[in-house]
């Protein structure tokens, strides 16, 4: 490698100590990149204070221009809040994704009145040149279409950013499956850094394939005597393809509600990664009476999401009692426990059969354990390691994985938002440390606070 290269310098704006509100600035000769731009949300003593969620810090890139966002995958805790930087006057050279992500933005920034930068789309293994940084697009699993995790080679090296991942090795479509082969590569030529996803780094052995969902959600379904409306993350395709399928099996017709569910399935099946029901989608008011699927937005509780007004007797299309089975296929996010737990228990009020992961195996997690990590650091081989995407105990659980694999303990990291790392062949070094706090914003995504951009 020839030429002097100014170091780089890797600050991350949110999701260190928190999961969520995941943004990370990459700074390396005259390249400057944001990798991610997601929300937070509140919990604890925040819910019901008028905080719907929370934003990265945006002030922290000082107005200065970004060469290009890269967009890991299609979550809202890793894109929602691109509208925030984009209303901060951030001049961004152009937002670059896998294609479902990138159909995905472009459907969430279209209900904004903004400017959008470009938006280009690429597949797993082309390299974008930007600048003197090579970017890379590998393919990962997760729980939504298209993750991938990024390889930003320099010259001083590859640094690999891993997405939200987990090592599903299963006998669906190879493009669920990780790129183990292109991984190793880079590990072989040489990682000088791993930014890894640490969400279920305390958790040992291997997290179970998303297949394992398919017969459960297959038998919950076949079994139940009327309705039934199944709720889950809207971008968590195979889900609500597994949903779909186990439909088609049992005759029932099926009916989505909520605009996300919509949006995230339109998108889906025009890209091929789900198929459309067999039998003709039920309108709004066609489901009194018959024996349907919904699937339908609020599993998270949501306050103005569908099953959230459903179990208050709010919706007009959907008034749910004796008969109806709810299936939960996905598990409360962390901090927000009480709030579904309300809501499930306000529906068995309503007479409604609730069915959660507690009854049934129908819901698996989209990261990786700590057989996995490990697996990760063993193919990239990296000098160094930051853990991100996660609390302070997950980072941790991280650092220990990869001490215990051969990473020295000088060389990785478990930092806070705002550290301004630098990192070279050698290793890395806290340079800096700026301000990046969360910002509080409403359920239109601006910010509460006076002064803040939006």
């Amino acid at each position: 490698m020839s030429g002097v290269s100014d170091p780089i310098h890797i600050t991350p704006i949110g999701g260190l100590g928190e999961v969520g509100r995941n943004m990370m600035v990459i700074e390396h000769d005259d390249v400057r990149l944001v990798i991610d731009c997601g929300i937070g949300f509140p919990h604890g003593d925040d819910r019901g204070l008028g905080v719907d969620i929370y934003l990265p810090d945006v002030r922290a890139l000082k107005g200065r221009p970004v060469d290009a966002v890269l967009i890991t995958h299609a979550h809202d805790d890793h894109v929602a809040a691109l509208a925030h930087l984009i209303r901060s006057g951030t001049p961004i050279g152009r937002m670059i994704s896998l294609p479902f992500t990138t159909a995905m933005v472009e459907a969430k920034l279209s209900e904004h009145d903004l400017p959008l930068p470009p938006l280009q789309t690429v597949a797993p293994g082309e390299q974008i040149k930007i600048g003197s940084i090579t970017v890379e697009f590998i393919r990962v699993s997760h729980s939504i279409p298209d993750p991938a995790a990024i390889a930003l080679t320099t010259n001083l090296g590859t640094i690999v950013l891993t997405g939200d991942y987990k090592l599903d090795a299963t006998g669906q479509d190879l493009k669920r499956q990780v790129d183990r082969k292109r991984l190793t590569a880079f590990g072989d030529a040489g990682v000088i850094a791993m930014l890894g996803d640490s969400t279920n780094a305390q958790l040992p052995g291997r997290t179970p394939s998303e297949a394992t969902t398919i017969d459960p959600i297959n038998d919950v379904i076949d079994e139940a005597q009327g309705r039934v409306v199944l709720t889950s993350f809207s971008s968590q395709i195979d889900r609500i393809d597994h949903a779909v399928r186990a439909a088609d099996r049992t005759g029932r017709q099926v009916m989505l509600l909520g605009r996300s569910v919509r949006r995230n399935v339109k998108i889906a099946e025009r890209l091929k990664e789900m198929a459309p029901p067999n039998l003709p989608t039920l309108g709004r008011r066609d489901i009194a009476g018959v024996k349907a699927l919904v699937v339908c937005t609020g599993s998270q509780a949501e306050e103005f999401a569908v099953l959230g007004r459903a179990s208050r007797g709010e919706h007009p299309d959907l008034n749910l009692g004796n008969g109806d089975t709810i299936v939960f296929a996905s598990r409360p996010v962390p901090g927000n426990e009480g709030p579904v737990e309300e809501m499930q228990n306000m529906l068995r009020m309503r007479g409604a059969r609730v069915i959660t992961h507690h009854d049934a195996a129908i819901h698996v997690s989209g990261h990786a354990r700590a057989d996995e990590i490990v697996d990760m650091i063993r193919m990239l081989r990296p000098t160094s390691v930051i853990p991100v995407h996660g609390e302070p105990q997950m980072l941790e659980a991280q650092a220990e994985l990869a001490i215990q694999n051969g990473v020295a303990a000088d060389n990785v990291h478990v930092g806070s938002n705002g550290d301004v790392i630098e990192v070279d062949q050698n290793g890395l070094r806290l340079v800096d440390q700026i301000n990046a706090i969360a910002i509080p914003a409403g359920s239109d995504g601006l910010p509460l606070e006076a002064g803040e951009p939006g």
